[in-house]
Order: structure tokens, then sequence, then C-alpha cells
């Protein structure tokens, strides 16, 4: 049956499902897309947070206070906030930059946005591998395979549904509203500053009435978890170091799904108007 905006979550969920084979074609056709006629294939695409580490971390050293290894701590976050902000705007565009295709053929619409967080999982592999070689050539970190093959994929995933959430429902406000794309990115340029990727988390406990409303935000948890399960506490001269934040997963688990729901729901509720609009 043609979907309607009647369809339960349950249903929308099932019929994605029976449409795997599409979404597996069109996760290979982005990622054909996304590298082609490009000579360093898929190593371009780190060249950009690579260079930012760099000129964060000589920033870093020379003009304000020194951490020690500072470069393997902010490389292990970098790339995860990289794939959060691509799976956010990437998902947000995605009705638009498909509209032909969803024009000419029947498919679940739902399928669009989560073929980009495919396309950005495999994308963010490549660079969890480069992170896991350069703590090893370090010789940092306390890498063990629980911690490789468990935590910091749950990290991973929690910070996929975050971001996926959040695309399903911009993309819903984009056929509405042109500005938004722009208003995507600027507002993701703010919410960088309020993640702990250019300054360690450390910081940001020491302010003890700061601390518990900056974990309320699940990104900020999900870095911090990640990172933790990549490298111990980060050491800083006359500040108490912070420890993988348990006592904060739970909430971040939590409004992760409920912001994948919300906007998977406002999305699939709102599919067939899009179509009208595109």
């Amino acid at each position: 049956m043609r979907g309607g905006e009647s369809d339960s979550i349950g249903d929308s969920v099932r019929e994605i499902w029976r449409y795997r084979a599409l979404i597996l074609e069109l996760v290979r056709r982005d990622l054909k897309v996304r590298y082609k006629n490009r000579v360093g294939g898929v190593l371009w695409s780190l060249f950009p947070p690579l260079m930012q580490v760099l000129t964060i971390t000589l920033m870093v050293k020379f003009f304000l206070t020194q951490i020690s290894n500072y470069s393997a701590y902010l490389m292990a976050v970098m790339f995860l906030w990289q794939f959060f902000q691509n799976t956010v705007l990437d998902a947000s565009q995605s009705m638009i930059v498909n509209a032909p295709l969803a024009r000419k053929i029947y498919f679940p619409r739902g399928v669009l946005p989560l073929v980009t967080l495919i396309s950005n999982v495999l994308h963010f592999g490549v660079a969890f591998l480069f992170v896991i070689v350069y703590l090893l050539v370090l010789n940092h970190g306390h890498l063990t395979l629980p911690r490789l093959f468990w935590i910091a994929p749950f990290c991973v995933m929690g910070l996929g549904m975050f971001g996926l959430g959040l695309g399903y429902l911009l993309a819903y406000l984009t056929t509405l509203y042109d500005d938004i794309k722009f208003l995507s990115v600027t507002f993701l340029g703010l919410f960088f500053y309020l993640v702990p990727v250019l300054y360690p988390i450390e910081r940001v406990a020491a302010h003890a009435g700061i601390y518990p409303f900056y974990m309320l935000n699940p990104a900020a948890v999900w870095l911090v978890c990640f990172q933790r399960a990549l490298l111990p506490p980060l050491v800083i001269e006359g500040v108490a170091p912070v420890a993988f934040p348990l006592e904060w997963l739970g909430l971040a688990t939590l409004a992760s799904i409920i912001t994948l729901i919300v906007g998977f729901y406002i999305f699939e509720r709102s599919k067939w108007s899009m179509m009208e609009r595109l």
C-alpha cells in the first residue's frame, strides 16, 4: 500500500526496511558521486579536518595554555564532529537534492535522510581508522578491543541518531523555507562552540554551576564519551580530570532516541505535503 499521513511510525519503519535494497544502491551512488574525479579519493575528505586540527593545535601550543598531546584529544573529536555536522546538513538537503528522483518513482521518502547517515558513517569509518593509527604512532591512549568495537561505535550510533533526528526535522522545514539551509549552517557553526572540541571538557567541569547544564546537550556527552573511549582523562594543571561520563550517558541516549522519533514522526506526517512543494 502506498504510504500516507495516517501510517504509524511502525508501518513507516517496516516500509523503509522493505526498500533496503534501494537504500544500499542510493548509498553506493552517493559515495560514487562524492569521490568522483578525485585523484586522492576518500583521503581528500580527511584534509579539511586535519588542517583544522593542525591550525588549532599550533594556536594552543604557542598562544594558549600548553596541553600535552593536545592534537590527539582534538583529532579524536574533530572527525566525529564533522560526521555529526555532515549528517545533519546532508539529511536536511536530502529531499531537495533528490527531488527529481522522488518525483519520478515511488519509495518511502524517509529513506533519503537515512541514506545520508549511512554514507557518512562509512566515510567516518575511514577517519576512525586514521585516528587509531595516529594514536598508535603517538603511543598514547588506552586502546582495548571493547573500547574500539563496543564503546566507540555505541557513541557514534548515539550521535548519529541525534543528528538524523535533527536532519529529518530540518528536511521538512527546508521544503517550507529556503532560508533553513543557511540558518542550519549558521547555527551549526555556533553549536560548534557548545561542544568540547576546541576546548577540553575539563575546562567546563571546573565550573560546577555550568557543567550540569552543559551536559544536557546530547552531542557534548557523545563527544566526551567517544574521546574517553580512546584516550585517558586529560591532565591539566590545577584542573580535575573528567572520567567517562557514565552518569550522563543514559540521558543522552534517551534524548537522542526522542529526537529521532520526533523528527521522523514530523517528517513522515508531512511527506506528501513536502512532495507538493518540491
